[in-house]
């Protein structure tokens, strides 16, 4: 059964400006009146106000002009929602520790899904009662409310008759706690209820015997739905704040730390504890975040990614280890919970035994890519989670003939494939007639540049016969006397690609060529002799 824990926070406005850091004597003192201003409909209303305001007869929607005849002493701020909205978000990320599934709501509230997480804390009441005891010993006020539904939860909270801070309705408690509450509980809008009450309905429990159809034909589908979402007889979605880990472990302290050698040893462990449950289910992690919960309510995090699925402890808390000098620990952290975000399927392997050289693949031998792979995948995580995720890339192979389209540049911490397991006995196509008469080694290519320019530069050549390489040309105000050179290979333009031109000059004749101080570069012609056009040379790229 889904359980929805609300909690509603009905003086935040207030309490945030009193747990910032920026405050005035007014806004300390409970017992001086004091209220935030915001401007409506060119009118100057009270926003927020204080215990001590609300004791002397004040209330938010006030004009701020009757407010001051009544209390000429008032202390009085500009709202700030920007800054409350923000505060909340924070607030409904602090709430994390009790579940992944939260979410700020409106400007007052936060509703948390402890479907399943309850039986962590002892129980919903114990849940309910740690979070409010951390939000008293911050001066929070607050009212947590436990039920079936988002609804109820959402109206018990702001117009439930009780004193209690912490309401938790057990199941199929619903329709008779619901019954009383006034219709405005149906997080419905002033217009809606207004008409509602203009014909005596008053009361959630005036609605039930309604047919659904009457309600939706008088007063629109709103009413209906959010009835039948209140009593749990319609699904509400609940999006969380953020992604939503699919594996975690939390780890709760007696007492706050603050040493970057706790922080450490307490880094391991959850990793230990994470390692287990990922070794039990074969799967590695790609994408993890380690999280830190402040005792002044301040989360700070570590995320990082992998190149390949891992469980290596060794190689994980070494990764969160390079970062953990950027947490800054306050006052204490009280909460770590170590979240995995991504994970892939990653099958046991045998990694040796003292004294024998580790084989994961006996029989046949590893591929050298797959060697490769295994050692540089390391080597990416950490400079990825030095530098950025997003400042490291690789090429990629493509099938291509044309040399820029040759390569791809990727992310690495996207996908860092195997060489295909089907290469293995593969044979090699036979080389058509006459090759091996020409001399031509089938299916190996001519020796490219390690380093190419993107894209080519031009250059001014000279050359004697069409299909002739150059014997000078000069390139960035430097002429090169060519001594020795070899070609040309000609490479068309892919006419089945999508776009391609088709025209004379995306014809490309390469020629490999040695200037007189043994430079080596490699040039190519651009279009075919004939009538008026004349071709164009580039140099692509230069051999080490």
């Amino acid at each position: 059964m889904r359980r929805i824990m609300y909690l509603w926070l009905p003086r935040w406005p207030i309490d945030r400006r009193r747990l910032s850091r920026q405050k005035n004597s007014a806004e300390l003192a409970e017992e001086a009146p004091f209220a935030t201003v915001a401007d409506a409909a060119g009118r100057r209303l009270l926003a927020a106000v204080n215990p001590a305001a609300t004791a002397a007869g004040l209330a938010p929607g006030m004009p701020l002009a009757d407010a001051l005849s009544f209390l000429p002493g008032l202390a009085t701020a500009l709202a700030k929602p920007a800054e409350d909205a923000a505060a909340l978000r924070r607030l409904a990320e602090w709430c994390g520790r009790y579940s992944p599934w939260t979410a700020p709501d409106g400007a007052d509230g936060v509703r948390i899904e402890i479907t399943g997480s309850a039986h962590l804390w002892g129980g919903e009441r114990a849940l309910a009662a740690d979070l409010a005891a951390r939000l008293d010993r911050r001066g929070i006020a607050s009212r947590i409310v436990i039920a079936d539904t988002l609804g109820a939860a959402w109206a018990m909270a702001r117009f439930a008759e009780t004193s209690d801070s912490v309401v938790i309705l057990a199941q199929g408690e619903l329709r008779a706690a619901l019954a009383a509450l006034p219709v405005e509980a149906l997080r419905l809008d002033p217009i809606t209820t207004q008409g509602l009450r203009r014909v005596g309905l008053k009361r959630v429990g005036d609605l039930y015997a309604m047919p659904r159809d009457a309600l939706a034909r008088r007063f629109g589908e709103t009413v209906a739905r959010l009835l039948d979402q209140a009593l749990d007889e319609m699904p509400e979605p609940l999006s969380p704040l953020g992604e939503t880990p699919s594996r975690r472990v939390r780890l709760s302290f007696a007492e706050p730390i603050t040493e970057p050698a706790d922080l450490m040893l307490a880094t391991e462990r959850l990793t230990a504890d994470l390692i287990v449950r990922l070794a039990q289910e074969g799967a590695g992690a790609r994408r993890l975040a380690l999280v830190f919960h402040r005792v002044d309510g301040r989360v700070e995090r570590i995320s990082l990614g992998t190149a390949r699925p891992s469980r290596d402890p060794r190689h994980i808390v070494a990764l969160f280890r390079e970062r953990l000098d950027t947490i800054d620990p306050g006052l204490g952290v009280e909460d770590m919970i170590l979240a995995a975000y991504a994970v892939e399927p990653l099958p046991s392997e045998q990694i040796g035994l003292p004294g024998q050289t580790a084989s994961p693949h006996p029989n046949p031998p590893p591929l050298a890519g797959e060697v490769l792979v295994g050692v540089i995948a390391p080597l990416l995580d950490r400079l990825g989670n030095r530098l950025g995720l997003d400042a490291i890339s690789r090429l990629d192979p493509r099938e291509s003939h044309i040399p820029e389209r040759a390569s791809v540049r990727v992310q690495p911490h996207l996908t860092l494939p195997l060489p295909p397991k089907g290469r293995r006995g593969l044979k090699t196509p036979s080389p058509p007639l006459g090759a091996e008469r020409a001399g031509v080694r089938w299916g190996i290519k001519p020796p490219r540049p390690i380093r190419l320019f993107d894209p080519p530069e031009p250059v001014e050549a000279f050359w004697l016969l069409p299909d002739d390489p150059p014997f000078r040309f000069m390139w960035r105000r430097r002429r090169h006397r060519v001594t020795q050179a070899d070609g040309p290979e000609r490479i068309a333009d892919e006419w089945w690609r999508p776009g391609a031109s088709g025209e004379v000059d995306a014809i490309r004749d390469y020629y490999r060529v040695e200037d007189e101080e043994g430079r080596r570069f490699w040039l190519f012609r651009a279009g075919l002799h004939g009538g008026d056009h004349k071709p164009r040379w580039f140099v692509h790229g230069v051999f080490s």
